[in-house]
This record gives C-alpha cells, structure tokens and sequence, in this order.
C-alpha cells in the first residue's frame, strides 16, 4: 500500500514543505510560527518518512544502509559542497574557512545550508530505528518504546549537572534531535494502517474529536512557546516533552486534512514534482528568501506582516523551475537514478 503513489501523501507532504519555507520566511511571527507551524512542520515530515519505510525490502542492513546513502547522503555532499564553494568565493578574505567544512562532515551545516540538519537528523534516525525493529518487532510496543527513548533522553538532562549539555556529545549527525523526533518517525511506521484508512469521512464525531485534538495541541505550543528559548534545562526539558505530545495530537487531523484536499483536487503533477523534489526546495529556500529580502529591504520585509505568506508563495514558485531542471536532467544530484 505504501509502494503506491498516494495523492493524499504527495498533499501532505507539499503543505509540509510549505510551512517550512514560511517559518523560515521572515518576519518572525511567534504565535503563529511557534504554535502552528513549529508543531506542524517537522513531526509530520518524520511521520510520513515512517510511514513510507519498508524494512522487508531490504535484505540486510548493508543493503538498508547503501540505498539511504544514495537517497540521502549523495544530495547532502553534493549541495553542502555546491553551497560552500560559493561561500569560499565570497568570503576567501576571512579566517576559519575551514569551519563550514567542519559542520558538512559532523552533519551540520548551519553555515551554508541550515535547513539539511532534517537530512543528517532522519539518516541518524532511520538507522537507529532499523535496529530498534530488530528488537521489537510489534506496532504499539514499538512506538512505545521509542517514545521511552525519547523521554528518557529528556529525563536524563534532569540527573546531569546543569552546565553539562548532552547535545554537545550527541550533536554529530544530529543524533540528539533523531531521539527526541523518533516517536513521530515510529507513530508512522507502527500504525501505518491505521493513518491509511483514517479521514474525516463517515465518524462525524471521531471528526470533530481529531479536530479538537488538534486545536488543542496548538494553544497548549501557544501557552509554552516561552520555554523553548529559556536558559533552564528544567523549562527545555519540558518544552521538548510537551512538543511531541503536541506533535501526536495534531498529526492524525493533519493526515486526513491532506486526504480531504486531495479527494477534492485529485492527483496534480505538480504537487508530485514539488514532493519528489523536496531536497531541492529544503537546500534553496534561505537563499531565495534572501534575495526577497534583499530587494524588498529589511524595514518593509519585517513591517509587513502578510509578506510572510506572499514570499513564502513566491519562493515556492521560483524554486519550481530548478526542480524541474533537476527532475528532467540531474536526477542524479538527489540520489535517483
């Protein structure tokens, strides 16, 4: 079922990327960016990414780890590179050119393309999860666990001391964000078929309870948002637990959203083109966003309010011919053959 093309995935999966361009699109709008979009954006990317994975299809963990090398990995160098090149041109005066090479090989580009630590964090992820199947094989005992691995990594801040952080332990390869987002990526995976027959069709009641639960996911991100930034590790610590909850309340509802949409609007090609080259769009957004930023000034960009959605579209818009090129020509470039 999940070998086939779903249009409600493509849907999802397009809307996904949309809300990551808007929330890196400025000006930064709190409520909105840290109760709607931050609980939307990112746990339903790994949900979907554990939705689509099949371990039966790979005979073994070479066979697993070779094809999302070539999936993930092959787009990751060859953007990062790309992207650093350009800054070596523009900045070969300065010091420490050698930094953002740093970041590319521990998996962190936050120099030359920010956006790829999703790409490092669900390498990370997918590995961890593959061995965790072998373990245990069983749907909810499966999720459960990896929410245990998940809370148990944000306990764990609790019984260290508070000038310890683990993420500079776990940094590499985004490790510590694959255990915090791993219940999204198993809640996927564990109840595939579930999701796949859930929708707003025929349970009016179960309807309006997914829809409440969502609601309610985004005021609960709206009263909390504060914690996120707060130095104490008590208050991120919790932040990071109520995050995922959140993020489960609101997936279901978003789920049957996209397959609202798409049994209106049926399949579209260039949804499909968009989803398939949702790499491109990840490593080129900043870089669109700061030409828009560039011509239209920071003083009317950031006054603006309802700018953020039009550049968010535009962006979107401009990306779509370099994904078509590298759909028709290079498709090399994203690890397909």
């Amino acid at each position: 079922m999940a070998q086939r093309r779903e249009a409600w995935l493509d849907y999802v999966r397009v809307m996904s990327i949309f809300l990551v361009v808007l929330y890196h699109t400025p000006p930064r709008l709190p409520l909105l960016d840290e109760a709607v979009v931050l609980n939307l954006r990112m746990p339903v990317f790994f949900c979907i990414s554990g939705f689509l994975f099949n371990e039966v299809k790979y005979r073994n963990f070479f066979t697993f780890l070779k094809h999302r090398a070539r999936q993930i990995l092959v787009p990751y160098f060859i953007f990062s590179l790309a992207f650093y090149a350009v800054w070596l041109a523009v900045h070969w005066r300065d010091g420490d050119l050698l930094r953002p090479l740093v970041e590319i090989i521990k998996g962190d580009p936050a120099t030359v393309c920010k956006p790829f630590w999703y790409i490092t964090c669900l390498f990370s992820m997918q590995i961890i999860y593959y061995f965790i199947l072998r373990v245990v094989r069983r749907g909810w005992a499966t999720f459960a666990f990896c929410a245990v691995v998940a809370g148990g990594y944000i306990a764990l801040g609790y019984l260290i001391p508070d000038e310890v952080n683990l993420g500079d332990y776990l940094h590499v390869w985004r490790v510590e964000d694959a255990l915090l987002f791993l219940p999204f990526y198993a809640a996927g995976n564990s109840f595939r078929e579930g999701f796949a027959h859930l929708s707003f069709k025929g349970d009016t009641v179960r309807s309006l309870l997914l829809v409440a639960l969502a609601i309610a996911s985004m005021v609960v991100m709206g009263e909390v948002y504060w914690m996120r930034d707060n130095t104490r590790q008590l208050w991120a610590g919790l932040f990071l637990a109520i995050r995922i909850v959140a993020g489960l309340m609101v997936i279901p509802a978003y789920l049957c959203a996209g397959k609202a949409v798409a049994s209106w609007l049926g399949r579209n090609k260039v949804v499909e083109l968009i989803v398939v080259s949702g790499t491109v769009y990840l490593a080129l957004q900043n870089y669109f966003i700061a030409v828009f930023a560039r011509l239209l000034g920071p003083e009317l960009f950031d006054g603006q309010p309802w700018l953020k959605f039009t550049i968010a579209l535009l962006v979107m818009a401009c990306i779509y011919p370099v994904a078509w090129f590298i759909d028709r020509h290079a498709r090399w470039i994203l690890g397909k053959k």
